[in-house]
């Protein structure tokens, strides 16, 4: 479903225009949704929204409620951010920005009640923030920290990041793949197929700058999730200054979490032809695709898309490559290939003067 909501003129100028915001309260756009049981309060998909752990609690169950099969409003908006900000860093600050303008900060127990009561604790969904903002209105949703999370999260992974719920004692927030984002902390997580180059999303404050990782959290005792279903790293090209006389091979790794892979492929473009080309699973996670030759001169460019079943799709940046001459340094004269005969022939020569 294509949600515009305003979303479209405000992101041309989100940068540089900050529109104020009137707060608002909600229970939930679908209250007929959570239901009571034991104690805790559990939405349509059976996970508790006011208990944070365990195989039912909303961490980090609700970011899957905004993504794949279910995305809706928000990863739509991230989406939209592709469009108006093609270069990667540019829009993952511009995400934030938005989040920050967008949302305040609130505790659920001032904000949130269910069932006539006070929640102490309350967990929103990416959507269920998303339907608390109103463009028309200039109206921003209230959450807190892991709301904000949520929300980020959703509208990241529909621009096209990775994302990463952090949840700390007493904090939850967001981490994105960025590894070439300059002068952060770069954080890396264990199993997840990766070095170093997630980067912390600190939402919950109006000027927090993206990268930025709190005091208290920087001895990296937290626990982090990571979301979403694809993930592509490790693009290797060879060789790295082709010719005219070379073919491109081109070899990465796809990681999928959720379910099963449904498509990896290799697209290219030349002289504003696009062509596309499956890649072949060689091993583990490892697919590998060869870029035919081109004539000497020729600028290609090229970048990888993964899709799984469940309808989730990642694309990686664009990368791009100038066919080159052939390698024209210098080469001994093909005589000295012929090194046994030289080395008589000085030899004779040897011999004969010292004769004379």
């Amino acid at each position: 479903m294509r949600i515009n909501s305003g979303l479209t003129s405000l992101l041309i100028v989100c940068g540089t225009l900050l529109l104020i915001g009137v707060p608002v309260v909600f229970t939930s756009p679908q209250p007929s949704a959570f239901v009571n049981k034991d104690g805790f309060w559990y939405d349509a998909w059976d996970y508790t929204r006011d208990y944070a752990l365990g195989t039912a609690g909303f961490m980090p169950n609700l970011a899957y409620e905004a993504i794949g099969e279910w995305q809706d409003r928000a990863f739509e908006w991230g989406k939209e951010f592709i469009e108006y900000y093609p270069n990667t860093d540019t829009r993952a600050e511009a995400i934030l920005r938005f989040v920050q303008q967008w949302t305040e900060y609130g505790y659920d127990e001032d904000n949130v009640r269910m069932g006539g009561s006070a929640q102490i604790e309350w967990a929103w969904n990416a959507d269920d923030m998303a339907a608390g903002i109103n463009f028309d209105t200039s109206t921003v949703a209230i959450g807190d920290c892991e709301d904000l999370a949520f929300l980020c999260s959703a509208i990241y992974e529909g621009a096209g990041y990775d994302t990463a719920m952090v949840l700390t004692s007493d904090h939850a927030a967001l981490l994105i793949w960025l590894p070439d984002y300059p002068n952060v902390i770069k954080w890396d997580l264990l199993d997840d197929g990766r070095d170093y180059g997630w980067i912390w999303v600190e939402s919950t404050g109006e000027n927090n700058p993206l990268g930025w990782t709190p005091d208290e959290y920087r001895d990296g005792n937290w626990e982090a999730f990571v979301i979403g279903s694809l993930y592509i790293s490790d693009i290797q090209q060879e060789p790295s200054h082709p010719s005219e006389t070379t073919d491109v091979t081109i070899t990465v790794n796809v990681f999928h979490t959720i379910s099963a892979l449904e498509d990896v492929s290799l697209l290219y473009t030349q002289n504003d032809v696009t062509t596309t080309i499956d890649m072949v699973n060689i091993e583990g996670s490892i697919f590998q695709a060869t870029i035919p030759l081109h004539e000497q001169g020729t600028q290609v460019e090229y970048w990888i898309r993964a899709q799984d079943q469940n309808g989730n799709e990642k694309n990686t940046d664009t990368f791009m490559y100038q066919i080159s001459e052939e390698d024209e340094s210098f080469q001994f004269p093909d005589i000295f290939s012929h090194s046994i005969e030289i080395l008589v022939i000085i030899a004779a020569l040897i011999i004969i003067f010292i004769i004379l």
